[in-house]
């Protein structure tokens, strides 16, 4: 009875199509959800049943060790054919979703596999299924931590040319998760895969930000399932630090609801705003300057603390001078200083950057004075909008008692990092975010300032 009422808000998704309000028809594949002790042991049959009989596995050396060699014990019981490829775990760090990587996958391909299998959460899930796009083959899910929130999602972010790259990706007809080995992941892992969801408090606002200052769409039936998926994971957070087994149940949920809500939507909008764009800045850096990788959904939570200070400063802010805002337009970084300081900030990809910002020209004067029209006019909207965040400070302090990280130095993001990530990282995409905002209106660099002077040491 427990696994069914565990299920019961994903049930409703699972191989759906309906016509949403927002004048959208949602559609997702993922069509099994396996959540029970021993859901290894129903591999064999659910191949059977989904018609496909030579899968090709994929995992880490230790992916492969908590759940891979199971998987293929149970393949082998059955009399099923298969390839086994397992990518080498770097010493210190975590595997990076890369181009290295992929090629390690491809050149160990089984031509004639008929499905690909992850075994892994993170990065070996988002690698699976990108191979499996690319491919075009189907994809399954054997997931070994509740650690990532895109276990069902239909997009891979990767680094290609030392950017991160969200692709289009094969979303999982099946997934499969032994409760047991979920519990048993490392308290980073459980901790990383809250934090990833409790972003979703910034994001959301983002993405209603954005609907009122630029008209993007905007779905409330998609907002509504992420909001489903943070309240499950605020549920949650006092049981993680003891691995309870329920606490992890929970959250695995709450994972997969934003998994669909990405789906729904098409892309990572429901599920990522300016707290990744922090992530994704400081993992570039990470790579740039050879520091061992950092789990995605750790920086995410840090990253969150830092964008809820902004809506938190945004909603005490008074209606700012629009007039002297637009008068002082012409000071602000001419675009061969800003090229610059880009080239400064993303080194090796700062030539993506910059052509990014040539094809959508958020920087541009044109496009900031038509935002700072619309802002000037729903300015009540804006900040009664920004007076919905929570308080920095609670996630800050639910992220203590989990025992994650809570500000940049905890997983060795310098002041620097910090500083630049917050002026820059709004370049990484063409995503108005509370970054863009307060850069419209004078406001950023400021800000800027003043959460590192807050959240960095001296050091």
């Amino acid at each position: 009875m427990e696994d069914h009422m565990q299920t019961k808000s994903i049930e409703p998704y699972l191989n759906c199509s309906f016509e949403c309000s927002c004048g959208r028809t949602h559609k997702s594949l993922f069509a099994h959800y396996i959540f029970e002790p021993g859901a290894i042991k129903k591999l064999p049959d659910l191949l059977a049943q989904l018609g496909y009989i030579r899968p090709y596995l994929i995992s880490d050396t230790h992916t492969h060790e908590i759940a891979g060699h199971q998987a293929e014990e149970v393949l082998k019981g059955a009399n099923i054919r298969f390839t086994s490829h397992i990518l080498k775990s770097p010493n210190k760090g975590d595997l990076a979703a890369d181009e290295h990587a992929l090629g390690s996958i491809a050149m160990g391909n089984d031509k004639d596999a008929d499905i690909i299998i992850s075994v892994g959460t993170g990065t070996i899930n988002d690698l699976g299924r990108y191979f499996s796009y690319i491919t075009g083959r189907p994809f399954l899910l054997i997931a070994t931590a509740p650690s990532m929130d895109g276990l069902v999602s239909g997009v891979a972010p990767l680094i290609f040319n030392n950017m991160k790259v969200t692709f289009p990706a094969q979303e999982p007809l099946a997934l499969i998760c032994d409760p047991e080995i979920m519990a048993a992941a490392p308290l980073k892992m459980l901790a990383a895969g809250a934090a990833d969801i409790l972003g979703k408090y910034n994001c959301l606002l983002d993405w209603k930000l954005s609907n009122i200052i630029n008209d993007e769409y905007y779905c409330d039936t998609i907002a509504d399932i992420m909001r489903t998926a943070v309240d499950q994971t605020m549920e949650s957070t006092n049981g993680l630090a003891s691995h309870d087994s329920r606490a992890v149940s929970v959250l695995t949920e709450a994972l997969v609801l934003s998994g669909i809500a990405m789906d729904f939507s098409g892309n990572s909008r429901p599920a990522s705003g300016a707290e990744h764009h922090q992530s994704h800045y400081w993992e570039m850096q990470f790579l740039f300057d050879r520091i061992p990788a950092v789990l995605h959904g750790t920086k995410v939570g840090i990253g969150t603390v830092l964008m809820l200070e902004l809506y938190n400063k945004l909603a005490e802010m008074e209606k700012p001078d629009f007039s002297k805002i637009r008068e002082n337009i012409s000071c602000r970084l001419s675009m061969e200083v800003w090229e610059k300081e880009i080239h400064r900030c993303y080194r090796d990809g700062a030539e993506g950057i910059i052509q990014l910002e040539k094809k959508t020209k958020k920087n541009d004067s044109k496009g900031l004075l038509e935002r700072l029209s619309v802002m000037e006019k729903r300015w009540d909207e804006i900040k009664a909008l920004a007076k919905t965040a929570p308080k920095a400070s609670e996630i800050y302090d639910v992220l203590e008692k989990m025992g994650a990280a809570k500000v940049p130095a905890d997983v060795g993001i310098c002041r620097e990092y910090v500083y630049d990530s917050i002026r820059f990282g709004k370049e990484l995409r063409d995503r108005y975010t509370i970054l863009q905002l307060m850069w419209d209106i004078g406001e950023l660099d400021e800000a800027a300032e003043k959460l590192v002077e807050k959240y960095c040491d001296e050091t």
